[in-house]
């Protein structure tokens, strides 16, 4: 259906934060007209937070769309994390009618549900020639019924006409293909890591060839930083934000961080020890915090690395040519440059405004630059109003 740019808000429901944009267009490009964005749990430590979680994201919507100015009827948000299952598949060349019947048939074979506890949809992404002729290349979506549900309760409890339920990694490639017009034959890797859930999205020339949700994001981090040093999670998030990504470049690369196979820290400490003749070797809560980064932003890259290689090794796959993230956690120091580093790929940190306009006033601005990297998948969202 037809949407009113005005009517509609790009909604983003996190575990922590919900943001919302509304954007418009100009004479010359698509420009942001509203954003806000509203903590879950204001105040309050998320992991020890009591009470009713859909309530307080309710309550979180609202205050979103409060604090942007925004009055909305129909919403275009996303779903994401385990219960949303993406495949490719292939089909051979067939009749229009009965194309819809031999998906669902098809789908039994890669959805790990019951197709009756499952919304199915299908989009046809081109055709290709192979030796046995000509075949049909799907992307099949399967969203858990219950799933669904609760995000429809979201929305209906905020007021709101659901108008899209996208997937979070399409809408983040969504807005990065707005903002980047990669060329047609570039392979392209996409990382939006967010709270709970990383998504990743391989795509050539702004069609998706692999799509996977990866369960180690920001909180796996802070959890596992919460439960080394005993503190709160609150003060883990603080710990993780200032200790920032491990810096991992070698001996005759030009930079700091890793000397001869061991960290910068450890031979400042060696040195220190022999000068002074004082044990240091009791961890300082940042040095444990730099070891739980390490390990879990190591788990994180071995995953997106198996992921990359799974893409490729397939039949019709292609190498990566370069990786750019998104979400929350993009804004942890240096991760650009540590996950160049383990992957062996140029990454950006993806700029969700970098050819959409904003028209709002220096004080709007300000708050803009404060959280402009997690507005990826909203912002996205927020272009399908133009479609």
């Amino acid at each position: 259906m037809a949407l009113n740019p005005k009517k509609v808000v790009g909604l983003d429901i996190g575990s922590s934060v919900v943001k919302a944009v509304q954007l418009r267009k100009s004479a010359r490009n698509v420009e942001l007209e509203k954003f806000g964005i509203a903590e879950i749990y204001p105040g309050v430590d998320k992991k020890s937070a009591g009470g009713n979680r859909r309530d307080a994201k309710i309550e979180a919507i609202r205050q979103a769309l409060t604090n942007a100015g925004i009055n909305a009827k129909f919403s275009i948000s996303a779903v994401s994390g385990e219960s949303i299952i993406v495949r490719y598949i292939q089909l051979p060349e067939m009749p229009e009618n009965e194309l819809k019947g031999a998906i669902r048939w098809e789908a039994e074979d890669y959805i790990p549900f019951p197709l009756d506890e499952v919304n199915l949809d299908h989009m046809i992404l081109g055709r290709s020639d192979s030796s046995g002729g000509g075949k049909i290349d799907v992307l099949l979506v399967a969203a858990k019924k219950d799933l669904v549900a609760d995000h429809m309760s979201l929305l209906k409890g905020a007021d709101l006409t659901p108008a899209v339920v996208d997937v979070d990694s399409f809408a983040f490639l969504n807005c990065f293909e707005a903002n980047y017009l990669p060329n047609a034959s570039e392979v392209i890797a996409l990382l939006n890591i967010g709270a709970e859930i990383t998504s990743i999205n391989i795509y050539i020339g702004g069609v998706s060839r692999f799509s996977r949700d990866i369960g180690i994001a920001g909180d796996t981090i802070s959890a596992a930083i919460q439960q080394r040093l005993n503190c709160s999670f609150q003060r883990a998030e603080e710990l993780k934000i200032k200790e920032g990504a491990p810096a991992g470049a070698l001996i005759g690369e030009g930079e700091g961080g890793m000397v001869g196979g061991s960290s910068l820290l450890d031979t400042i400490r060696g040195t220190v020890e022999k000068i002074t003749g004082e044990d240091l070797s009791e961890e300082s809560p940042e040095m444990l915090t730099g070891n739980v980064l390490k390990t879990v932003l190591g788990n994180l890259t071995n995953e997106v690395k198996r992921s990359i290689q799974f893409f490729e090794n397939q039949p019709n796959g292609k190498p990566v040519q370069r990786v750019a993230i998104g979400g929350g956690t993009a804004r942890l120091r240096n991760i650009d440059q540590y996950l160049s580093q383990e992957l062996g790929l140029p990454v950006e940190v993806a700029d969700p405004l970098r050819s959409i306009g904003f028209v709002g006033g220096d004080t709007d601005r300000k708050k803009l630059e404060n959280v402009r990297h997690q507005l990826g998948v909203c912002i996205g969202l927020g272009l399908r109003a133009f479609d």
